[in-house]
């Protein structure tokens, strides 16, 4: 499962987005794509130092830096960039997250609504 309820210090501390927290493998975290502004869900499948590998939700994989990792915290009211189906980059709100961990729901800007995949959403930095 990708995501952890917690309460307490806990929580306040998963709710900072640090590197320092998101750097182990199976971690679900978001990262800075070729070290881009825009931050994309995926799962650390490796770790060599200061690197780590992320399997991202859209299938690629490449190896960042941790300073360009954060942990996974979208739920409903964030707000994304997600693909519409003209293939062009649109902002919206998450109005739902699915126990899969990989199915949201949208409502773009312009009040369309959309069930996608997290590998076809971005966070703009």
């Amino acid at each position: 499962m990708k995501r952890i309820l917690t309460t307490g210090a806990a929580a306040l501390a998963l709710a900072v987005p640090s590197p320092a927290i998101a750097q182990q493998v199976g971690d679900w975290v978001l990262g800075q794509w070729r070290g881009e502004a825009e931050w994309y869900p995926g799962v650390i499948i490796a770790r060599d130092g200061s690197n780590v590998t992320i399997r991202y939700d859209d299938g690629s994989t490449e190896i960042r830096p941790v300073n360009q990792v954060r942990p996974y915290d979208w739920r409903a009211g964030t707000r994304v960039t997600c693909l519409w189906t003209d293939g062009r980059w649109y902002g919206a709100t998450l109005t739902r997250t699915y126990p899969d961990g990989l199915t949201v729901d949208v409502r773009y800007d312009d009040g369309e609504t959309q069930r996608t995949q997290t590998g076809r959403c971005r966070q703009d930095a």
